[in-house]
């Protein structure tokens, strides 16, 4: 007989289902990360590419570990479809297309598929439940961690050398944030957060174990669900004044409500009154050469909640606030 444990008896550890996650289906094309930006360092340190071209409005702190690869970095603007331009196709060069708050499944992974010799990189991290394009030399990368209460993970979906996939890590020292979140809510244990945020982003590693036993007991279907509904009702609500044009349902990160000239001011409203939205993003590059629109983007879109802890009176509750504080600017 062969031993299966560690250890027998003893007292028993917390209780997680052996389930399945969303992406179990996409093996052996599959590896696991502590988060996107491990994804990201592990495909450049993999291929080796002469450049890899980086839209100006993204995440500052991921521009800033893709370039302590020595990668030469070019750059892209986006339009108001939130869509890249004039994006060069050319051997030896990964180019990074965005799924802008997860409102562009569709366009972007036909975008992707107009390139012949570039390798691209479909940076899904705000939209979990969009299927991976399964295409030669294309890449999906998602966050687990933005979308479900675990304390890191990140997926990579594509045609990878699996041979430098390390041992799991471990987390557990970093979970009491989740747990006194769960009892006394988010803001009692932001600062743990932020600290365990810091420790992951300087430390790029293969998933947890805890993250990926907790991911195996996700409703995913209830998660995909609320979220739509949450987003229809926002949108329902707000596309007349929006300046951006979306989609009626999707699965996203968030509702982006884009509030040319009163944006920043129903942010700061909103945060007043406890209901906390982002800022994404404000980084240099995108504060030297960013357009107009692009730094739009960061001052005047409230990044509003649609996630599964929230149902249609929580929603309705924050749309009928925000209709509050644009009367006030008004």
């Amino acid at each position: 007989m062969t031993r299966t444990k560690k250890e027998y008896g003893g007292f028993l550890p917390l209780e997680l289902n052996p389930g399945k996650e969303w992406f179990a289906t996409y093996e052996p094309s599959l590896m696991r990360f502590n988060s996107v930006k491990a994804s990201l360092i592990c495909l450049l340190e993999q291929f080796r590419p002469k450049r890899i071209c980086l839209p100006y409005y993204y995440c500052p702190t991921t521009i800033a570990a893709i370039k302590h690869t020595g990668t030469e970095v070019t750059w892209y603007h986006i339009g108001e479809d939130l869509l890249g331009r004039d994006i060069p196709d050319e051997p030896d060069t990964m180019v990074l297309l965005v799924n802008y708050f997860g409102v562009l499944d569709e366009a972007l992974t036909s975008m992707a598929q107009t390139f012949c010799r570039a390798r691209v990189i479909l940076d899904h991290a705000h939209s979990f439940f969009c299927p991976p394009l399964q295409k030669e030399n294309v890449y999906s990368t998602y966050s687990a961690k933005k979308f479900f209460g675990i304390p890191d993970g990140a997926y990579l979906v594509g045609e990878v050398n699996r041979a430098a996939e390390q041992a799991p890590s471990f987390m557990a020292a970093h979970a009491q944030y989740l747990l006194t979140a769960y009892e006394e809510g988010t803001n009692a244990a932001y600062g743990l957060k932020k600290q365990v945020d810091g420790a992951i982003a300087g430390n790029y590693a293969p998933m947890s174990v805890l993250a990926a036993g907790l991911l195996q007991n996700v409703d995913y279907d209830r998660v995909c669900r609320r979220r739509k509904e949450n987003f229809s009702l926002f949108h329902r609500a707000f596309a007349d004044v929006n300046a951006l044009q979306l989609p009626d349902s999707c699965a996203a990160y968030h509702y982006p409500l884009l509030l040319n000239d009163m944006g920043e001011y129903v942010k700061k409203r909103l945060v007043q009154d406890k209901i906390y939205v982002p800022t994404l993003w404000n980084g240099q590059e995108l504060h030297l050469y960013g357009t107009e629109f692009e730094k739009g983007l960061t001052r005047n879109t409230a990044f509003l909640p649609v996630d599964q802890r929230y149902d249609e009176a929580d929603v309705q509750y924050m749309i009928e606030k925000i209709k509050e504080y644009m009367n006030e600017y008004s």
